[in-house]
């Protein structure tokens, strides 16, 4: 699959599937995966100095602040050589993040494409409720915190995808198709650029 695009952004509410399509396109790609999720789950679950207060704010399902997920981007991307094509996955979730993140690519001379899953608050609902029993994860183990995310999704990672939209890097793909059938969404928009 050969075209311009070396960085991929998947956004999406919680439980939209960002994380499944992430590892399916760095998988086939051959591509590094940044996600930060991933990362912030090993700091909740590692004893790094700042371990405890990640998994404070974690288990709330709280956002942690905008300049720790610009230090886990910035880490993750400056360390990798120019060459390297990269599916990124949980950053951009503020317009501030996703104002970073544009800058950052555009200094590394890199192009973005921005698959935005689109799904519906009871799909990701019942995806996430039922991730929580499978997964054992705190972050979305009762409606009350899921709504929390979908708040903050709304308040912040709207004007985010606003933003990247605005700089025309935004393909909306059906979120709510078989993972198989997004991924092969995903790979015909890329194969069309």
């Amino acid at each position: 699959m050969q075209n311009p695009i070396d960085i991929v952004l998947i956004i999406g509410r919680p439980g939209s599937g960002k994380g499944t399509q992430a590892k399916l396109l760095s998988e086939k790609l051959g591509w590094v995966r940044l996600s930060s999720g991933d990362r912030i789950k090993e700091i909740r679950d590692g004893n790094e100095p700042f371990s405890d207060r990640v998994r404070e704010m974690y288990d709330k399902g709280t956002l942690l602040p905008n300049w720790f997920a610009d230090y886990l981007l910035e880490s993750g991307l400056l360390e990798l050589d120019n060459h390297v094509g990269v599916v990124a996955e949980g950053f951009g979730r503020t317009k501030k993040q996703a104002e970073h993140f544009c800058d950052i690519v555009s200094w590394l001379g890199r192009d973005l494409m921005v698959f935005n899953l689109e799904v519906s608050e009871e799909e990701a609902m019942r995806r996430m409720l039922s991730r929580a029993e499978t997964e054992n994860r705190p972050d979305s183990n009762a409606e009350h915190k899921i709504r929390e995310r979908f708040q903050q999704f709304t308040d912040n990672t709207a004007p985010a995808l606003d933003h990247f939209r605005e700089k025309g890097f935004v393909v909306d793909i059906d979120g709510e198709l078989s993972p198989e059938e997004v991924a092969a969404a995903i790979e015909a928009a890329l194969k069309s650029r």
